[in-house]
């Protein structure tokens, strides 16, 4: 997982990150765009589990 950093784009509004925020609030901000990318990158693929 990628940590995001003050002036990355914020997952939730797209704003820049300010920077000073706490630490547990760029974890989640982090954890927040993984599940996005993850999501992105899993769009379209066929699941063999419920797809027969």
């Amino acid at each position: 997982m990628r940590i995001l950093k003050p002036g990355d784009p914020c997952p939730c509004c797209g704003q820049p990150i300010k920077e000073g925020l706490p630490t547990e609030t760029i974890m989640l901000l982090s954890w927040l765009q993984e599940g996005k990318d993850l999501l992105a990158a899993t769009k379209g693929v066929k699941n063999e589990t419920t797809d027969h």
